[in-house]
């Protein structure tokens, strides 16, 4: 089965876990990241997915068409490039969140409301805007 982002983040795919793994891993391995396993956790809006990558966990929140939220341990340039080429977007933000992990965000939309939403509260750290549409 080749898949790519199209089957689960550009259309809403269908809530079944095993379903939603299978193309997820499939696009992950087809760019590069054959060591990533992830799990579905969640199988409807906001999709939710936790895996272990080079022995750090690593998260994913979507919704459909909307965002994805990629968290990790610490900062990985690498995950976040291949992220950006599979979603076809550049990242539109990065913060570390509350509970120490390094998040970082894609909106469709650009993130503006994002941004602003984010702004000016002290749990995110160093937030960064990096995309501006």
């Amino acid at each position: 089965m080749t898949t790519d982002s199209r089957t689960w983040f550009y259309t809403t795919p269908e809530p079944r876990p095993y379903y939603i793994e299978e193309r997820v891993n499939q696009t992950l391995w087809k760019n590069r990241l054959q060591t990533l396993y992830m799990n579905c956790t969640k199988a409807t809006t906001p999709i939710q997915m936790e895996g272990t990558w080079q022995g750090s966990p690593v998260r994913f929140e979507w919704q459909p068409g909307k965002y994805f939220i990629l968290t990790t341990a610490q900062e990985s340039k690498e995950l976040i490039g291949v992220m950006r080429q599979i979603l076809m977007i550049r990242p539109s933000l990065s913060y570390g969140s509350p509970d120490g992990m390094h998040v970082v965000e894609w909106h469709t939309d650009g993130g503006s409301n994002r941004w602003t939403e984010l702004q000016g509260k002290p749990q995110y750290q160093g937030l960064r805007r990096l995309r501006k549409d």
